[in-house]
């Protein structure tokens, strides 16, 4: 009688082992620890993705706050010109006036006094040059500041066209920094939302390990009661059969993340693709991953976003001393991966 109770407690056990590691701490609509596993994979894989792309937003972002920022320098410095222009405008100004005015004091005398008679100034001059330099005097004033009045006219007309070209690359600049700062405000509200679904990715993932960490831990503490009653049990008939656990099924390795949409500015480049399997971090500070690419950024600038074919998207976020020209290093899950691509020749996407 005792071996054939023990047998039958010993079945309803093993049976009911099998739907506790479906279900997370007594809730039936819970998923499995297999459900769990997949599903924190798949956001791994998400997060890694959504990290390259805020790298890829944040480095636009970079972008085009240095050119609004050498706009703005630009435009400052048109300014300043502007003001020097507008100084010396004002000092022509002054300058002809003065001139008029002494053009206007010699024109009254001659107007008041009546014009000179050279009989009257030779008898009155004390020399024969005293009374030449008085019969050239009025005549050589009044050209002299003729001539100024001419010239400074003429710079003043110059400078008036200097300032007109500025006041029009000021417009220019004014609407090209406009511009950089609407491109640059578009960016940063672009990397605060990929900012906030890295976060959500990784928080969900962070509660999603945590389950699968309390229904593991459920599952061992029933497989541990079981196997005390199986002991207990077999202890009476030592020939109770021993259950085999289930095996695990492997995880595959994370797929590449989706392309992004094609842009104005996409442009193909033939490069040399070679694969590595490496752990660590890459030299922007991002952990190593599917979709990370060591480029040369004279070539490729950091924070690329490309399309390798046979590979995936990707993007350029890390840099090495082998990595010169044409040429990217392309992360692989493992070596056996990296060793069966090797080194190719191919064409690939850049997104602008």
């Amino acid at each position: 009688m005792w071996p054939l109770l023990a047998a039958v407690v010993l079945a309803a056990l093993v049976a009911g082992l099998g739907p506790s590691l479906q279900r997370a701490s007594g809730d039936p609509g819970a998923p499995g620890a297999s459900a769990l596993r997949a599903r924190s994979a798949s956001l791994a894989q998400r997060e890694n993705g959504a990290l390259l792309e805020l790298y890829a937003a944040e480095s636009s972002l970079a972008r085009a706050q240095a050119n609004a920022a050498s706009v703005r320098a630009r435009r400052a410095a048109v300014a300043a010109q502007r003001r020097s222009v507008a100084e010396r405008v004002t000092i022509v100004r002054e300058s002809v006036s003065v001139a008029q005015q002494q053009l206007g004091g010699v024109l009254r005398s001659l107007y008041l006094h009546g014009q000179p008679d050279p009989i009257a100034i030779i008898l009155g001059a004390a020399s024969l040059d005293e009374a030449v330099n008085e019969l050239d005097a009025f005549s050589r004033s009044a050209r002299l500041n003729r001539h100024l009045i001419v010239q400074l006219r003429g710079t003043e007309g110059s400078l008036r066209t200097v300032e007109a070209q500025l006041a029009q690359s000021d417009r220019a600049l004014a609407a090209a920094e406009a511009a950089a700062d609407a491109t640059a405000a578009g960016l940063a509200e672009a990397v605060r939302g990929k900012a906030l679904l890295v976060s959500s990715l990784r928080s969900e993932r962070d509660i999603t390990r945590a389950r699968l960490a309390r229904l593991e831990q459920a599952a061992l503490a029933a497989q541990q009661r079981s196997a005390k009653l199986a002991a207990q049990a077999t202890a009476a008939e030592p020939a109770a059969p021993a259950v085999a656990k289930a095996p695990t099924a492997p995880t595959s390795a994370p797929a590449a993340p989706d392309a992004p949409a094609p842009t104005s500015g996409t442009h193909t480049l033939v490069v040399d693709a070679v694969a590595y399997h490496l752990p660590g971090r890459t030299a922007s500070g991002l952990p190593v991953g599917v979709g990370v690419v060591a480029v040369d950024p004279t070539v490729i600038p950091l924070g690329t976003r490309m399309f390798v074919p046979g590979y995936g998207p990707a993007v350029a976020a890390d840099v090495g001393t082998a990595v010169k020209g044409d040429i990217i290093d392309l992360w692989m899950p493992t070596t056996a991966q990296a060793i069966a691509w090797g080194r190719r020749t191919v064409t690939i996407t850049i997104y602008g």
